[in-house]
């Protein structure tokens, strides 16, 4: 797998350029903090009761 090879994509009227390497490493990110915010919201909702 090319982690150099440049991604095209487009949110609303902008066009976007990143490497595939960064892509990975943003979706990788996201999903570490959304499951740690979800556990993390469930320990909370726990110590309410």
């Amino acid at each position: 797998m090319n982690l150099k090879r440049i991604i095209h994509f487009k949110i609303g009227s902008e066009q976007w350029e990143m490497p595939l390497g960064v892509m990975l490493l943003v979706g990788a990110i996201t999903l570490i903090l959304m499951l740690g915010g979800a556990y993390l919201g469930f320990r909370f909702g726990q110590s309410l009761h």
